[in-house]
């Protein structure tokens, strides 16, 4: 059973992995090897997540009685597309010579991705989450 409690970990997980990479770029020298570490983490656990969803969220919310659920799903889902399209961009077009060749270039794409990746989470946990069957209201949020 798909959970919001899963999904927000796994949320938490990607987040502290994106800090790390945003902390190990921000270092004066290019560490390769860390960076080759935590990016290969970082997209490992995305591409589940983000296989998670596509497979099992958005249908779920989609199929719904909830006609609100069934049209963030389908919103979120497209916008999804779009995400996933540049961060798999972003991990071609960064190869480890051209990390090493250009590390400001790199950390500056990096800070853009993360941020990009750090909104989305923040919206999903914010507003699609919150649609999630069994989920309870929020303090401070209107029960839907």
């Amino acid at each position: 059973m798909l959970s919001r409690l899963t999904l927000s970990a796994e949320h938490e997980e990607l987040t502290d992995l994106a800090a790390a990479l945003v902390d190990c770029v921000g270092a004066a020298a290019p560490r390769p090897d860390a960076v080759g570490r935590i990016r290969w983490q970082l997209t490992r656990k995305l591409l589940a997540h983000l296989a998670k969803e596509d497979n099992l969220l958005y249908p779920r919310l989609k199929a719904g009685s909830d006609a609100r659920a069934a049209a963030l799903a389908h919103r979120f889902a497209d916008e999804m597309g779009d995400l996933a399209h540049r961060y798999r961009a972003y991990i071609a077009d960064w190869p480890a010579d051209r990390i090493a060749a250009d590390w400001r270039g790199f950390g500056l794409e990096t800070r853009r991705i993360v941020q990009t990746l750090n909104h989305r989470i923040m919206r999903e946990e914010t507003a699609l989450y919150a649609l999630l069957p069994g989920t309870p209201p929020q303090p401070g949020r209107n029960a839907a």
